[in-house]
Formats: structure tokens, C-alpha cells, sequence
């Protein structure tokens, strides 16, 4: 539970490190390269201002890397009921998104995400055994600030189905088991993207993952009879494109 605690704390603590020191350090930069200054020495804007605008639009791409902390819900599976199991996994996600202004500096978004999950191949409690997956082309759609040329602000929600390879339990009985299984995975994010340059930044994302598994009709006494959900909270972090 401390261990949970402090994952927590410390992926809290970095966004906000995010928020506020690398935008004041960024702000530091030398004048001459961020602002233009009209004649007479009146409003002085962003150099990128005249790229951007108010609001950055249009394509949007990301690559990024991310780390949750798992819990694993089990209320049925093979010889096991009732259980639940913490664990941890890596994540290396893909996002498309198309930004559409709605006024001023506030619009929505929309676009759709892939990834592939690797989960530690401890058994856990010699009784349950996580599978790496992937996670299928899905929606996502949110809204999105642009405080600055330089930066803006997200928050979102997804949804997609995930394939895991190979989810094992350890029968009572004897000899471990393995069953492949798709699972719905619903996403709630947040999250800044910070621009270095023009048309690149680093994208940082805090994560809240809910996945649920539907049996097949016909699963009878099959292990894919399983009634299961995971839940996980971490952080990305990665590189955002935005196509001007």
C-alpha cells in the first residue's frame, strides 16, 4: 500500500514539475528568440504567434513510453474466485489527434490511439500470471487550452479493445493453464505538451486505465469462462509532432 502511495506521489509530483519549472526555464530563453516587438515598441507577441495563432489545429502525433501500476480484479477464473493481485507493467503508445478550435484558445480534439503492453512475467501468488497485449486502434476525443504558442493543456477520454496473449492461472488440480482474451480498455488522461520547437514538444500524460473482459457465449467450462477487470494509474511520457 506504501508502495502504491508513493508511485502515486511521485507521478503527481512530475506533472507538476512539468507545469511549472520547464515552462519558467523555458521562459528564460533569450527574449530576442521568443518575441517580436511592433514599431515604437508596442504589443510584443510570441515569434511563433504568427505561425500558431491562439490555437494550435489540425494533426497531431506522439510517441510515447509509460509506466502503471496494476490491479488485477478477478471474480472467476479457472479454479480461482474472488482475488485480487497487484502488479506493475511498461507501455509504448501510439497517438493520432486532429485539433479543431472551438474559441479563443479552447477547442476539442479527436483521433485514435494503438500500443502494446508489457507486463512483468511474474506469477503472482503462484496462482495468477499477467500477459503482454496489445492494444487495438481505438477513439479518442477531448479538449485542449492553448495557454501559449509554446504549450497547452489536455484532458480526454478513450476507448479501445486490447488483446492479451496468454493470461495463466494454476489449477488446484495441477498444471498451469493459458487463455488468450480481448478485453474492453476505457482510458481518462491529462496532460500537457510542452513545444521546444516549432512543431515539436514533449507530451506528458497522467493515465487511468479500466479494462473488462466479455466471455463467449459458448465458453462452458473453458478457462475464457472468466469474469476478470483491470484497473491501472500511471504516466507517459514522449515526443509530440504537430504538422503546421
Amino acid at each position: 500500500m506504501r508502495n502504491k502511495f508513493l508511485i502515486k506521489y511521485g507521478l503527481v509530483s512530475l506533472f507538476f514539475y512539468f507545469l511549472t519549472i520547464i515552462p519558467i526555464s523555458y521562459a528564460e530563453i533569450s527574449t530576442e528568440d521568443q518575441v517580436v516587438t511592433e514599431p515604437g515598441g508596442g504589443l510584443a507577441l510570441h515569434v511563433w504567434d504568427r505561425y500558431v495563432r491562439r490555437f494550435r489545429r489540425d494533426h497531431n502525433l506522439s510517441l510515447s513510453a509509460g509506466y502503471q501500476y496494476v490491479t488485477w480484479n478477478v471474480q472467476r477464473f479457472g479454479d480461482f474466485t474472488d482475488k485480487s493481485y497487484n502488479s506493475d507493467q511498461a507501455s509504448l503508445m501510439l497517438d493520432y489527434t486532429f485539433h479543431i478550435l472551438i474559441s479563443g484558445k479552447t477547442g476539442y480534439f479527436l483521433g485514435s490511439s494503438a500500443g502494446y503492453i508489457y507486463a512483468k512475467p511474474d506469477k503472482l501468488d503462484d496462482e495468477f500470471q499477467p500477459s503482454t497485449s496489445w492494444l487495438l486502434p481505438g477513439v479518442r476525443a477531448g479538449l485542449a487550452y492553448n495557454y501559449d504558442p509554446s504549450g497547452r493543456l489536455f484532458a480526454g477520454f478513450g476507448a479501445q479493445l486490447e488483446r492479451f496473449n496468454g493470461l495463466r492461472t494454476h489449477r488446484l488440480s495441477g498444471p498451469w493453464e493459458s487463455a488468450h482474451l480481448t478485453g474492453e480498455t476505457y482510458q481518462l488522461y491529462a496532460g500537457i505538451d510542452l513545444f521546444f520547437a516549432l512543431d515539436m514538444a514533449i507530451h506528458f500524460t497522467l493515465v487511468s486505465n479500466t479494462t473488462v473482459f466479455q466471455k463467449p457465449a459458448d465458453a462452458g467450462d473453458f478457462l475464457v469462462n472468466a469474469r476478470l477487470s483491470r484497473r491501472s494509474q500511471g504516466a507517459e511520457l514522449g515526443l509530440m509532432m504537430h504538422f503546421l
